[in-house]
């Protein structure tokens, strides 16, 4: 564990200092392919390269709208990781399983990505930023939160393109369970549900 991390949610006084930080790592993302409407990879990748503005504007306008996109992890007043986190049916993306769960998905949280500072990557583990979002999700009232990383085999073949939804690994470390298979898993691309209760919040 490192006790010196803190959670910050996004809003629009760290919303510079997310943009920095997520543009360093993935430029014209600003993580708002969860709350948009995107048929396709290429599309994304079009709307990243030529319109990033428009994802721009989509956080913001969800920021302003009192939407939970999720916390800055921060470690001596810099930020080191993006945990893209907040009740299901506030993300687009996250449709299919608010159907499948119904009203209980108000207050269950949604993890679509983790990206940690390419530096901070053997420093700080997946597992221990999911254990001080445990915490963070007590505070929040959020009966559980959910993780959706593709299975080992899937990352075996294809490699880091894969991992933006964090490590099946990491996941069971942090208490979270294997629940069932995602809504879009394949049989090149398995993926699965993991969920954690939040104890006192349920």
């Amino acid at each position: 564990m490192n006790p010196d991390i803190r959670l910050e949610k996004l809003t629009e006084d760290n919303f510079e200092a997310f943009s920095a930080f997520i543009n360093a790592e993935d430029s014209g993302c600003y993580c708002s392919f969860w709350h948009q409407k995107i048929t396709s990879m290429e599309e994304w990748d079009k709307r990243k390269a030529t319109e990033p503005e428009k994802n721009k504007s989509c956080v913001l306008d969800k920021i302003r709208s009192r939407f939970h996109l999720g916390v800055l992890a921060y470690q001596d007043d810099e930020i080191v990781a993006w945990i893209s986190v907040g009740p299901l049916p506030e993300f687009f993306w996250a449709w299919r399983r608010v159907a499948q769960i119904g009203d209980s998905a108000k207050t269950i949280a949604a993890i679509p990505c983790i990206t940690r500072k390419t530096e901070a990557r053997d420093k700080i583990s997946e597992a221990t930023l999911l254990h001080l979002l445990k915490s963070y999700a007590k505070d929040q009232g959020w009966s559980a939160i959910e993780d959706y990383p593709f299975d080992r085999e899937a990352i075996e073949r294809h490699g880091e393109a894969i991992t933006w939804p964090g490590f099946p690994e990491d996941f069971s470390k942090a208490g979270f369970t294997r629940i069932n298979e995602h809504w879009l898993s394949s049989k090149d691309y398995p993926r699965s549900v993991y969920k954690v209760n939040i104890e006192g919040n349920q």
